[in-house]
């Protein structure tokens, strides 16, 4: 039996109603498709969310479902779900994302054409910590799911370098995941490994990008509530990459965000293409809108992107 293009890997913990439920419903359309995998992961969950998850992956025979006894926090949790995949891409998947309309179709495009040295793609996105973010706060979420559908449908083929991947979803090559043995677990709960991650993979000689041509929505730390112990574990998280990685950046998104829009693919000339003008303009839509505290920083900040504001 051929083995699937892509595995599907949600990673499941806490909220079924809030979270876990409405990732599987946006993912229903494509549970018939023999090029996809299904796998469900619950962590664990103490609030009962593990029974409501098997019970709703039962209604469908192509999801395989496994129900942990132990939490083995997020790089456990996805390396032990992970090891169950057969495909060829790796899709990790949060539980607080949904796919809107034509998303895993663009994907397995972008994945089928996307170069051999490029080992890991991200999807852009309402919520995340670097250049995958399109942000714009007076969106409803519903306007989010429009707004992808619409993505999702009109490709530019465009592939972004990026310095790092945020991990609410990510396609990863399987090769190279086995290669770098996964998520490091030292990171425990969460936080970081997915910086770490790609840092790896940088170092192994893989490229990673952002596909302009794939948006998935995602609530953003519906999962974690910030504790004060949560709070410190992000803090020795990140030690731990600044001491694995001695050169690591750590950027803010708006400047992810610059960056993208200053690479040459958005430079080219996009008034004769309509589909990459618009996606320049949500992004320069997202500079403008993404403001610095600070009367002096809104200046620069203002300054910087009047030069793009083309």
């Amino acid at each position: 039996m051929r083995a699937p293009f892509i595995s599907v890997v949600v990673l499941a913990y806490n909220q079924f109603e809030r979270t876990t439920q409405p990732c599987l419903e946006s993912l229903r359309r494509w549970y018939g498709d023999h090029e996809l995998e299904f796998i469900v992961y619950d962590n664990a969950s103490p609030d009962g969310s593990s029974e409501k998850t098997k019970k709703w992956c039962e209604k469908f025979d192509t999801i395989k479902f496994v129900q942990n006894a132990t939490n083995l926090g997020y790089a456990g949790g996805m390396n032990a779900a992970a090891a169950l995949a057969t495909g060829e891409w790796l899709l990790l998947v949060n539980n607080d994302t949904e796919f809107p309309a034509h998303a895993l179709d663009a994907l397995k495009h972008v994945l089928l054409t996307a170069p051999a040295e490029i080992g890991m793609i991200g999807p852009v996105t309402n919520s995340a910590g670097n250049g995958q973010r399109l942000y714009d706060p007076s969106k409803t979420k519903q306007q989010w799911l429009d707004l992808g559908a619409w993505l999702n449908t009109n490709p530019t083929e465009l592939l972004i370098p990026t310095y790092r991947c945020d991990f609410f979803c990510i396609a990863i090559r399987h090769s190279v995941w086995r290669q770098l043995n996964g998520l490091d677990t030292v990171f425990g709960m969460g936080y970081y490994e997915d910086f770490d991650f790609s840092l790896r993979l940088r170092e192994a000689g893989h490229g990673q990008a952002i596909s302009e041509d794939v948006f998935v929505y995602h609530q953003g730390s519906a999962t974690f509530a910030l504790s004060d112990q949560l709070k410190k574990n992000i803090k020795k998280n990140k030690k731990i990459v600044v001491g694995r990685h001695k050169n690591a950046k750590f950027l803010h998104v708006r400047v992810c965000n610059l960056m993208i829009l200053k690479d040459p693919l958005y430079t080219q000339d996009s008034k004769n293409n309509r589909t990459l003008e618009v996606r320049r303009k949500i992004r320069m839509d997202s500079l403008k809108k993404d403001l610095p505290k600070g009367f002096l920083k809104k200046l620069r900040w203002k300054y910087l992107i009047n030069k793009f504001d083309v």
